[in-house]
């Protein structure tokens, strides 16, 4: 049974509009299409202002259009932005649980068939044909130089070294420096941050290999003062949140920092920074802790 098909039905609107037009016929033109912006171009100078004008006076009253009229001089440029607003559709792992208001999704946007998706990562094989893995960035190079001098100059570019073993340390908790020999070789896995924290890296290492300094003369172990280090500190967090986002007067050796009403805590005892509001914020605020200590406090020769 062959089935009827029905006529497909469109509407056409017809506007119309003249490259020669009066303020009548060009008002009309604007009204029908109200655009968020009007241009005036290719016109003498004070009747296109009176243009200007006029169109102004007939909208100012009218709340429910938002319109900006330009009237830019010859060879003026003029920018306009547009923000387009994109609806993607949360699946798999990340669906599983209603978020909580302002809560943050993080996960991997796809887009298929003009649509957006956001995905796990470890959802991707599973509702596409991606995958993810991982690159193991690995560098070697001929090191010649004394084992103390590098370890100087890592401390004091990346803080405290991860001691892994007599041939393994850990540099920024990413960076892993295997000493074999003659041969030192470098191991991260690849990501934007970790590549420049390898960079730096190797940037040590060629250092380490030109100086000539026995290890004896490197700086001996400083003490640390405490009361120095907490005004720096408070001083630092000030300049970078604000004077408000920190205590005026504290005891003992907890601290806190609040920005956009989201509080770090920081023990001072162990510089660890913890904050259940916001990571980045923790991050933050725990790179500056740790940079702070370590120019006050340069690393023992015992590194």
């Amino acid at each position: 049974m062959g089935g009827q098909k029905l006529p497909l039905k469109m509407s056409v609107d017809y506007i119309s509009f003249s490259a020669h037009t009066d303020y009548q016929q060009t008002s009309e033109f604007i009204r029908i299409l109200k655009p968020p912006h009007v241009v005036l171009v290719h016109g003498e100078q004070n009747e296109m202002s009176r243009l200007k004008a006029a169109l102004q006076r007939e909208y100012e009253d009218d709340p429910n259009t938002m319109m900006e009229i330009h009237n830019p001089r010859n060879t003026v440029a003029v920018e306009l932005y547009f923000r387009g607003e994109k609806t993607s559709k949360v699946m798999g792992s990340l669906a599983m649980e209603t978020p909580k208001p302002g809560q943050k999704l993080s996960g991997v946007l796809v887009k298929r068939n003009f649509n957006y998706h956001l995905l796990a990562p470890s959802d991707l094989s599973k509702y596409t044909d991606m995958c993810m893995s991982q690159i193991i960035q690995r560098q070697s190079i001929y090191f010649n130089a004394s084992l103390p001098i590098l370890k100087h100059l890592l401390a004091q570019m990346g803080g405290d070294l991860d001691i892994i073993d007599d041939k393994k340390m850990r540099v920024f908790k990413n960076v892993d420096v295997i000493i074999e020999g003659k041969i030192v070789t470098m191991e991260w896995v690849a990501t934007p941050v970790n590549d420049m924290y390898a960079d730096a890296v190797l940037a040590a290492l060629l250092q380490a290999d030109m100086m000539e300094t026995p290890a004896k003369i490197l700086p001996a172990p400083t003490k640390m003062d405490r009361m120095h280090f907490k005004e720096c500190l408070i001083e630092m967090l000030q300049e970078m949140f604000g004077e408000d986002s920190v205590p005026k007067i504290f005891k003992g050796e907890k601290l806190y920092v609040t920005v956009d009403n989201k509080k770090a805590h920081i023990d001072l005892s162990t510089l660890e920074v913890t904050s259940k509001d916001d990571d980045i914020l923790q991050q933050t605020v725990q790179t500056a802790v740790s940079k702070l200590h370590q120019s006050l406090a340069p690393p023992s020769e015992s590194l």
